[in-house]
């Protein structure tokens, strides 16, 4: 079997490759990125140039701390980015199915989870990242609606660390 090589969709995911720090979030209107005890940082690594794992540290809007996984690659075969992302305050392996949107800097990973009201129904969710440049990226996540809109339920800012 020949090694997989790296294709235009992996260069995406290269760009992500660094160490990174959360500089606002919606989720925590009380997040300070200077007080070091609430810094929430990202570390992203490649694998091989097909993947990039992303491992991420702070601490949750209560205080309690929190890590959270994410990978990411590209599928040449299914035509489609591929992903996980696990984090410290949950048992939900969530499984992506990604597609890079026409501007080329925002990437829609869409899973199934839990929804949030207790109900132990399924919902259908988006995490989007858009990379606005070399330096610059959000990070939001958002949950299908019964009209077939998704509403927007959290959303950071992140910075590449200098």
């Amino acid at each position: 079997m020949e090694s997989a090589k790296p294709q235009k969709e992996h260069a995406f995911l290269e760009r992500l490759v660094g160490e990174w720090v959360m500089i606002s979030s919606t989720s925590d209107e009380g997040y300070d990125p200077d007080d070091a005890e609430q810094r929430f940082t990202e570390t992203i690594r490649s694998v091989g140039g097909l993947w990039v794992v992303s491992d991420g540290k702070g601490k949750m809007p209560d205080g309690s701390p929190m890590e959270a996984i994410i990978t990411l690659g590209f599928d040449a075969a299914k035509g489609h980015y591929v992903g996980s992302w696990i984090g410290s305050m949950m048992t939900t392996l969530w499984v992506y199915k990604g597609w890079l949107e026409p501007d080329g800097k925002t990437l829609v990973l869409e899973a199934q989870g839990p929804k949030f009201d207790g109900s132990g129904e399924s919902a259908t969710y988006h995490d989007v990242l858009t990379l606005h440049d070399d330096n610059n990226r959000t990070f939001s996540g958002s949950v299908l609606q019964p009209d077939g809109s998704f509403k927007q339920f959290m959303s950071s800012e992140f910075r590449r660390k200098q």
